[in-house]
């Protein structure tokens, strides 16, 4: 119990000081920054372009007050956030291939999905940070967040992020890129059908966990730009199942940006590897080894948005052994995924959308007939995104998803959702 309520007690005062980064797409920093929204965003909210990365990686201290002499250095607001599903499933499998009936069988409309309050932004010149409360219509309301110490250096910054997440994974510290490997910058809500760092898990999940980074310009010519990361976490926000502080597994990430012509290029790639595995009796331990890379293309062709997005999972092992293990959370998971999504905006406004994803679940069942029934051959994803303001600023998306497995038992299956953004 004393475990419980220390680890309850840590990921509150994370909350308090910390930062959500699904929060880089409100209006509060609109007002710290003094800029429209689409100066730091790639398309359409939640996706970075290179201005909102490099005020990600400031630890969201850029303010149009930092040059008021009379300021203290502080600049926090509150901004809320609702999020609106209907959703639609036609034949979803189950874990053992059949037929699946849910709510989303005969469609279910949730209004609102999520709503969360945010509350912060710039605290000193060199430190960001804010609180995320949620409300989740099925899942459990949550709270979360990080604190960024961020030092500027010619053409970037250095800096270090304390975190913890619910469910946006390992690189909740300061990932800024649209690869979806951390999960609110993604192209699709439906993201489970249309990116592999989604479909695996990878990109999400409960983490908590301290990352260093660098980011700078011009490190090898005019033109370019590095970032990279080192870190360590555990997959929870608390002990209430496992200690946090002996299930720290370390990570990296590296990424790499050149202009060609009128494009961004981006390559990435990252690895997690650490843990062990313990007898039954011992307290819960987890070990994983995980190694993926990801390319991303962003830039204008007939003078039109365009970015183009691929993700891959090589190999992704993550494995639970001890006391508390069996808990279905704690699903093992091995697993390999590949993606491509791209995305056009026929205005600045409105843009159509389309992907591409196959999965390979590794796992090898002591039950035969789960083995394969996660397999993807493929699945094809279409969408479109429409910006608009109707007294506050919204994003409307509609996507469809066909779905193949691999299984001839298992029958193709689809999607669909709508979902509404309302941001204040």
């Amino acid at each position: 119990m004393k475990n419980r309520q220390w680890g309850v007690f840590t990921v509150g005062l994370l909350a308090v000081i910390g930062l959500t980064n699904e929060a880089q797409a409100l209006p509060m920093f609109g007002k710290q920054t003094g800029l429209d929204c689409k100066a730091c965003h790639l398309q359409h909210i939640p996706k970075l372009n290179a201005a909102g990365r490099k005020f990600a990686a400031s630890g969201m201290t850029q303010s149009i007050k930092a040059t008021d002499a009379n300021n203290s250095g502080m600049d926090l607001n509150p901004s809320v956030m609702f999020k609106s599903i209907y959703e639609k499933t036609w034949d979803l499998p189950t874990s053992s291939g059949k037929i699946k009936v849910t709510p989303t069988s005969d469609g279910d409309l949730a209004v609102p999905k999520t709503a969360s309050l945010f509350v912060g932004g710039r605290v000193s010149d060199k430190v960001g940070a804010i609180v995320n409360l949620s409300y989740k219509d099925i899942e459990n309301n949550s709270i979360g967040g990080k604190v960024v110490y961020a030092n500027e250096i010619d053409g970037g910054y250095w800096g270090t992020a304390v975190y913890s997440s619910d469910n946006f994974g390992p690189f909740s510290g300061m990932e800024t890129y649209n690869s979806s490997l951390y999960k609110p910058l993604k192209t699709f809500d439906m993201k489970k059908l249309s990116n592999a760092f989604q479909a695996t898990n990878l990109g999400s999940g409960s983490a908590t966990g301290v990352q260093f980074y660098y980011d700078k310009d011009k490190l090898f010519s005019g033109g370019d730009h590095v970032f990279g990361s080192v870190g360590m976490y555990a997959p929870a926000q608390d002990n209430r199942y496992m200690d946090i502080t002996n299930n720290l597994i370390p990570f990296a990430r590296v990424a790499y940006e050149y202009p060609v012509g009128d494009f961004n290029l981006i390559l990435g790639g990252f690895g997690i590897v650490g843990g062990s595995t313990v007898s039954s009796t011992e307290p819960m331990h987890i070990k994983r080894e995980t190694y993926g890379m990801d390319l991303q293309l962003e830039g204008m062709m007939l003078e039109k948005s365009v970015s183009l997005i691929m993700s891959n999972v090589f190999y992704n092992k993550l494995t639970y052994t001890g006391l508390g293990s069996e808990v279905e959370e704690f699903n093992d998971v091995f697993n390999d995924a590949f993606s491509v999504e791209g995305e056009v905006n026929l205005t600045p406004d409105f843009g159509i959308k389309a992907a591409y994803m196959t999965m390979n679940d590794r796992n090898v069942y002591s039950d035969s007939k789960y083995n394969n029934v996660k397999d993807l051959d493929s699945a094809y994803t279409i969408g479109l995104d429409y910006s608009f303001a109707l007294y506050l600023p919204m994003k409307l998306s509609v996507e469809h998803a066909w779905a193949k497995p691999y299984l001839d038992k298992v029958k193709d299956y689809r999607d669909l959702m709508v979902t509404l953004n309302v941001l204040y």
